[in-house]
């Protein structure tokens, strides 16, 4: 069966030339000559034994890749295939998801940098690799590769440090919408479109109160709050404003108004008076089941709430809200932009054979799903009578649940399926590419600040975005008003120096 999804011009057509991408100023290394970034396995002309041998590199992901399976031996399956495909040896590095971040750190600074490795939360952690000359420059790479350099140069661009590429991305950029279950809207009357303003989400969403249903269910992840602050034209933290200076969002006047608004969906009981200890997981499993009309998730999952729903006896569509704007006009998704994508070691002994594995992982339609969603056939899944994928037993036992999410946030444009799609996903994909588009066309801002700019910033970025948050909750949760915590956090920023730091940021 033939699964064909099209490209969108939002999201993923090819904005300019792979040459515009140019070489690196430093840090770089040219690719070998006579590769011109040729696919991995390919050769010319004669092969001497020592040419032969396997070239040796480790891979540094965490275990909700490798086939979605902890077990080794599936994991070592998804292992052989990438180095059949590549030509290549791997030394796996496997850590747990809930640690991998620690587990990177660790390695970089003690000296010991994978090869090729996985980079999470890319926008804070890349540019602070970069800075410590850690990774290596893939500009050459990139530009000589037919297939990498198809992927559209805002998604490099994202987190170019001044015109250098440190990363490949594997997905297409997050954005995350508001959910809203039909079958509550339909039986509370609940009118909201697409894009409805600040005030009618507040009014309507209120039809709930005292029916027993979390109006809206929210994690405790404060960063997302930002959906709502771009309702106002606010930004919680440093970032260059259209005059092209670097500023402080947070302590600018229209972050008081959004601050306001946030007070005011926790006040009027529309937003989860729980939210501060609810994890993701929570939130979801809350409108799984009706518990709660509305949450915040990525326009990626909304096949899985079409599932998950009908698999708890409370099946229901729901109807996506891509923004809400605000009195002034403004307004635009969750941005999270390219927050994953894998990275090499500027030690890397044979860079570009590193490169032929990502571009493999990447744009490979049978490697891709295997490595990132659905396994080996024979080892995590087989094909049953019907044609359906069903899970072997040894991975069932393992904790496997193959997902599907590659048919709509890779790179690659088709991908020939042996097996049946569910009737259900079959019918929901169509709806979630349309979201997936739709998003795009309203996304929010994201900033990154490249490290070395200012020391300062360098030093205290973590501590600004952590003193934030934390105001934030308090503001929301009533322990202090908007102007104390307005006050505390310019006690705060006046402690580091913050004028100081601006005055860097824009030398």
């Amino acid at each position: 069966m033939r699964v064909i999804r099209k490209m969108t011009a939002a999201a993923l057509a090819v904005t300019l030339s792979a040459a515009a991408l140019g070489g690196c100023a430093k840090g770089g290394a040219e690719p070998p000559k006579g590769t011109s970034g040729a696919s991995a396995g390919q050769t010319s002309g004669a092969v001497s034994e020592k040419e032969q041998k396997p070239v040796s590199l480790t891979l540094c992901s965490s275990d909700n890749t490798f086939g979605l399976s902890t077990d080794p031996e599936l994991q070592q399956a998804v292992i052989d295939m990438l180095e059949e495909k590549t030509g290549t040896e791997i030394k796996a590095i496997i850590p747990p998801s809930s640690s991998y971040n620690d587990k990177l750190e660790t390695m970089i600074s003690g000296g010991d940098v994978p090869d090729i490795f996985y980079v999470s939360q890319a926008m804070t952690r890349l540019p602070n690799y970069a800075a410590r000359g850690k990774v290596l420059c893939l500009n050459d790479y990139i530009k000589n590769s037919e297939k990498l350099s198809t992927i559209s140069q805002d998604l490099y661009d994202a987190l170019a440090i001044d015109g250098q590429i440190y990363h490949v991305p594997y997905v297409n950029p997050k954005m995350k919408v508001l959910f809203l279950r039909k079958d509550i809207m339909e039986q509370y009357g609940i009118e909201l479109s697409n894009t409805p303003t600040t005030e009618e989400f507040m009014t309507e969403m209120q039809k709930l109160k005292g029916t027993g249903i979390i109006p809206f269910s929210f994690p405790k992840f404060i960063d997302n709050f930002q959906f709502f602050m771009n309702s106002f034209g606010a930004y919680a933290g440093v970032y260059k404003n259209e005059a092209g200076e670097y500023v402080d969002g947070f302590q600018e006047p229209q972050m008081a108004e959004a601050l306001n608004y946030l007070k005011e969906l926790y006040d009027s009981g529309v937003l989860d008076q729980e939210f501060i200890t609810t994890e993701m997981a929570t939130m979801r499993e809350y409108m799984y089941i009706g518990k709660a009309a509305c949450d915040i998730d990525y326009t990626t999952n909304y096949t899985t709430y079409i599932r998950e729903s009908a698999k708890a006896g409370k099946e229901s569509d729901v109807f996506p809200i891509y923004c809400l704007y605000g009195p002034n006009g403004d307004g635009g998704c969750l941005n999270e932009s390219v927050q994953i994508a894998f990275s090499i070691s500027a030690d890397c002994k044979d860079p570009q054979k590193a490169f032929d594995v990502i571009e493999t992982m990447v744009m490979d339609p049978e490697m891709y799903p295997a490595f990132f969603n659905i396994g080996v056939e024979g080892k995590h899944y087989s094909i049953n009578g019907d044609g359906y994928l069903e899970a072997t037993e040894k991975a069932a036992n393992s904790g496997y649940s193959p997902k599907y999410s590659f048919l709509y946030d890779s790179f690659i444009g088709d991908f020939d399926l042996k097996f049946k799609l569910s009737a259900d996903l079959e019918s929901s994909l169509p709806a979630q590419q349309e979201m997936i588009e739709k998003s795009l066309e309203v996304k929010g801002p994201k900033y990154m600040i490249p490290s070395g700019k200012s020391d300062l910033y360098d030093e205290c970025s973590a501590s600004i975005t952590s003193t934030w948050k934390e105001i934030v909750s308090q503001i929301v949760l009533g322990s202090v008003t908007v102007e104390e915590g307005m006050d505390n956090y310019k006690n705060f920023w006046n402690s580091i120096d913050g004028d100081a730091m601006l005055k860097e940021l824009n030398q």
